[in-house]
Parts: C-alpha cells; structure tokens; sequence
C-alpha cells in the first residue's frame, strides 16, 4: 500500500512494483500509513494526512504550502472511503498551532491508537480504540520529542523514532522505557525485519539494528548528500529544481518510508520530486532494484 506523487491517491501494487489498483481518496497530504483491521475483519489504513507539503511555485522551485486548518487522522478502506476519523487533540497547543500528524499507531493490546504529531507541537497523543482522546504519552512532556516522525510495535511497547533528536525511543502506556539507540542520522520511519529493526534515515542511508539498539550493518550511507543544493532534490543546468538520478552504486537519498514484504526485501520510499521506490535485500550485495 502506498500513495501516488499527489499524495491523495491509493495505490495497491505487488512486491514487485506492479500497480494492482488505485484509488481515490479525501486525504490532502497521506503521511504514515499503517495497515490495521477493523471491527469487520475487512483491512484499514491508517494515513496520517499532514495537510501541507511543496508547491510549485512557477519559476522552477517550490515553496511550502499548507491546506487550511489542521492535519487530520483518518482510516481508510481499500476502495479509499473513509471508515473513521480522529478527533483533533483537545489542547491549548492547537489553538495558536497547526497539527500536522506524521504517524499513527493502532495498539488493539492496549485498547489504543497513537497518533505521532511531528510536523506539529512534537507530541505523541493516545486515544482509545473507540476514538475518546486519553493525553499525550509519556516523554512528549517539556517537548522531549524533536519531530517524532514514525512508531512501530516492539513487543508489548511502543518504538518511537525521534528524527531531530537522531534517537529511537522505547515508551509504554505508563511511562518512558528508555533509549533503544542513540546517534542515528535523522531516523524517520520504521519496520522490524526478522531479528532487526530496519531504520530509514532521512539522511541518506538505511540502518539494521539489533534489539538492543547496535547498528549491525548501514546502507548508502553518503555525508555529500544532504549537503547538495536543493536536497532532497537537485538542481539542473538552469538553476530548476530536478528529481535528483538515482545512484547506479546503491546509496540512497532521502528515505522517508519503510516496509517489509513476506520475502523479507526491503522497501524504501523516498522524499523527493516525484518520489522514489526502491526495493533491497540487506543479505544480498545487490544493489537496490528501482521500481
């Protein structure tokens, strides 16, 4: 499951890349997206919708756009109609600022759905299966999170990546765990592959950690990347912002999304002008596949 350039349309393709069906959908900008079921048995998506994003501005570059109002939590179904919303967080914070949800985090163990607020006031909020806000989770107090971008389950807690503050969390209903890895190179999103924790991080590499937080092995590591004009993007001879090439010795550029198939690849997305799908195995020396 994934979204089109627009960041409004579904798209279902196969692990090989082939696109099975699209869809329309109300989302404006879908962010993290989390496959959950509902109270049918029939497949949700949860898609955090930031409800901003870049713009064209007319003269080769972009500029940040934002959709009026807040960002929204929706769960779709795959014909891409909308099964629930979440409520805006009932704080004070929102009333002189934007909420602009980055993940969100179905826990059936706990009754709960997490909602990541990362481009917004750097808060994790907890509501109840049947959408009743609860608070914030525990460490989102004296903005402890800089931009949690992405969550995921480890065992019977919760796995936070703290992208600005380069640092994946452990936190549970109750109380902060404690810090699984630390010195990371802005992780941004999140998946459990086999005995690992597969890190993208927006800073141009891919990271396999153990479960106690070690970095076993890291992919396209590059420090020139982030430091190119117009990162993520790039620009061409006249100055206009481009898709920057993909890299023929396997680096990558700007992961932004992660994904694990039954096969054990793993799948990156990019953030950049048209976005990017590339597909690797961490076993393998080949280089990743773009799809």
């Amino acid at each position: 499951m994934t979204f089109a350039p627009d960041n409004s349309r579904l798209r279902i393709k196969d692990p090989g890349g082939r696109l099975l069906a699209e869809r329309p959908t109300a989302v404006v900008t879908a962010h993290g997206v989390t496959v959950a079921f509902g109270d049918d048995g029939g497949e949700l998506l949860w898609v955090a919708d930031t409800g901003s994003g870049p713009r064209p501005d007319g003269h080769g570059g972009y500029f940040p756009w934002y959709a009026p109002g807040h960002g929204r939590v929706l769960a779709l179904r795959l014909d891409g109609s909308v099964a629930r919303e979440l409520g805006l967080p009932p704080l004070p914070v929102y009333e002189r600022q934007r909420f602009e949800p980055t993940a969100v985090l179905p826990l059936p163990a706990f009754d709960q759905i997490w909602v990541a607020d990362g481009y917004g006031a750097g808060l994790v909020h907890r509501y109840t299966t049947s959408g009743d806000y609860l608070g914030t989770a525990p460490a989102s107090n004296d903005a402890a999170f800089r931009c949690p971008h992405a969550m995921a389950k480890f065992a019977d807690k919760v796995l936070i990546a703290d992208r600005e503050n380069n640092r994946l969390v452990i936190v549970d209903p109750e109380r902060f765990v404690r810090t699984l890895a630390d010195g990371l190179r802005r992780p941004s999103c999140l998946a459990l592959h086999r005995d690992a924790v597969v890190v993208g991080e927006l800073s141009g590499s891919v990271a396999l950690l153990d479960f106690d937080g070690r970095v076993m092995r890291r992919f396209g590591a590059d420090e020139t990347t982030t430091v190119r004009p117009s990162w993520p993007n790039a620009l061409d001879r006249d100055g206009l912002t481009i898709a920057p090439p993909p890299s023929v010795e396997g680096g990558f550029n700007s992961p932004h999304a992660v994904a694990v198939d039954h096969a054990g690849q793993i799948h990156v997305v990019e953030w950049l002008i048209g976005g990017r799908h590339l597909r690797f195995d961490p076993y393998d020396a080949l280089p990743p596949a773009l799809l």
